[in-house]
């Protein structure tokens, strides 16, 4: 980002007012205003510009009476740098792409604001118009352009059609799923990537883009730029993630110039997460039965009755809960093993307490989710993050699953505490 300081005109008595200084004084004040929207708010559509298909005017020659017409509706807009992009009256366009030989093209129909003093004119009116411009292309908007909406078109001929499912649209159909509307920006923009290798694919993004899709409802403080495989080449530029994530199976796999990679974003302040949802079967029994003798011994406690039965049950999770702690300590070794490649301490116990922004920013949990009665469970040792269960799972609506709703909401703020951690600890670094 290229920052420069605003400059204004000094005035002093006795000033000599030009046409030149006079604009140095407005052009100030039109960068105040433009700086406020670009720092706090995100580009888009404020309201109106519809898009919608219409039949060919009656005004216009024969040979132009065809089905690529489209109306756009008043409404205004605001691009990267603040410029407001105000449509007063609807205005009928007609696409004029040609339809590729073969196969598919995609067309975008974009808005962006036009300076009226970037204009060329054979007189200076005293009044300018700010006004717009509206093209189409076959590459996605720059930061200076509005999408309002796209088209795919194939090879034939050009006939634009009401679409009867907006939500999945077809061939000459306007696609409106992708329009952008200004907002206020969030406060940061956590930058994901899942290692991947040739050998190895890796994380399933999948689960990833189903959460980063859940941001803007449960907590649009923090924005994700789209989240995709990061193959780990020498070349790689991976300083400006603020977490990237690991299955087990990728641990044995990495190259040494990776390693090395890997100890440099962590010592940048980065976050490493590693997954581990496979293999857990004891870890799951033995979580399970934790969880069910706590319930068993809560009731018993209530009634204040058989007490025999209670020591029982008490010495019987106590054995329980020693041997889920031999159990992590278990999956957790090779995680510790490959932390101290990368010269992480890992004398501590890793464990995240009730005190650990895992727990409590922005959403609290007294304990981790549950998911299909496995709780997740987190250990940390610096950069380094070990997430053991199928929290990544429950991020989407996959049927088959059949987790209620509490469950998906309470994993997708999981996430959202998981993000947030890496985000905050890379900035803070």
């Amino acid at each position: 980002m290229h920052l420069q300081p605003l400059t204004r005109l000094q005035v002093t008595d006795g000033l000599l007012l030009t046409a030149e200084r006079w604009r140095q004084a407005h052009h100030y004040h039109r960068q105040r205003q433009n700086v406020h929207y670009q720092s706090l708010h995100q580009p888009g559509i404020v309201g109106g510009l519809k898009v919608t298909v219409i039949p060919a005017p009656e005004q216009f020659a024969a040979q132009f009476r065809d089905r690529r017409w489209v109306r756009i509706q008043p409404g205004i807009a605001i691009d990267a740098i603040g410029n407001p992009i105000i449509v007063p009256e609807p205005i009928d366009y007609r696409l004029a792409s040609e339809a590729p030989p073969t196969g598919t093209t995609m067309i975008y129909l974009v808005i962006s604001y036009v300076d009226p003093d970037r204009l060329h004119r054979s007189e200076e009116p005293e009044i300018v118009q700010e006004t717009f411009r509206i093209d189409e292309k076959t590459t996605p908007p720059d930061s200076l352009e509005v999408e309002l909406c796209r088209i795919v078109i194939q090879a034939g001929e050009v006939s634009l059609e009401a679409n009867p499912n907006v939500f999945d649209p077809g061939i000459n159909h306007l696609d409106l799923r992708h329009r952008e509307f200004a907002q206020a920006r969030p406060l940061g923009n956590v930058r994901v990537g899942l290692v991947a290798s040739e050998d190895l694919p890796g994380v399933n993004p999948e689960p990833w883009q189903a959460l980063r899709r859940s941001l803007p409802a449960l907590y649009p403080s923090l924005g994700t730029d789209a989240i995709a495989p990061l193959p780990l080449h020498e070349s790689t530029e991976i300083s400006s993630y603020h977490l990237l994530v690991l299955a087990t199976s990728q641990l044995n796999a990495l190259a040494d110039f990776q390693l090395e990679l890997l100890k440099q974003y962590l010592n940048l302040g980065g976050v490493l997460l590693i997954q581990r949802d496979s293999e857990i079967h004891r870890y799951a029994q033995l979580a399970i039965v934790r969880q069910e003798l706590h319930q068993t011994l809560t009731k018993l406690r209530q009634t204040q009755q058989l007490p025999a039965e209670q020591q029982e049950l008490e010495a019987e999770l106590q054995a329980t809960e020693i041997a889920l702690a031999e159990e992590i300590a278990a999956i957790a070794n090779p995680i510790k093993t490959f932390a101290q490649q990368l010269e992480i301490d890992v004398s501590g116990e890793g464990n995240c307490d009730r005190h650990h922004p895992l727990r409590n920013t922005p959403f609290p949990f007294a304990q981790f989710p549950i998911i299909q009665g496995i709780p997740t469970h987190f250990q940390t040792w610096g950069g380094i993050l070990l997430q053991i269960g199928s929290l990544s799972q429950a991020w989407t609506t996959d049927a088959s699953l059949s987790l209620p709703r509490e469950t998906l909401r309470s994993a997708q703020e999981m996430g959202i505490n998981l993000l947030h951690y890496a985000w905050r600890r890379r900035e803070m670094s």
